[in-house]
């Protein structure tokens, strides 16, 4: 499920959201790199006014919480640690 009440969430973009979600499940609930998928991500981003010379690093560290080049999230009796 994704958040569209216009009141807390502005974008409507099916791509962006599509991405979020395919990243936030590889990489904090499987534990995997997917390096295509935060480029992506990234991309999709910067196309939003205001957003074109955000670092990528700075991009992936606000959606996820997690630093790029941190790799998974650290596990605590099988369950990710966000």
């Amino acid at each position: 499920m994704v958040e569209r009440d216009t009141e807390r969430y502005e974008g409507t973009d099916d791509a962006y959201d599509c991405i979020l979600l395919e990243l936030v499940l590889a990489a904090i609930v499987l534990g995997e790199p997917a390096p295509e998928l935060r480029s992506e991500l990234v991309e999709l981003t910067r196309r939003k006014a205001g957003s074109a010379d955000a670092p990528a690093d700075l991009i992936l560290h606000s959606l996820l919480g997690v630093r790029n080049d941190a790799g998974p999230a650290p596990t605590e009796g099988g369950r990710a640690r966000v």
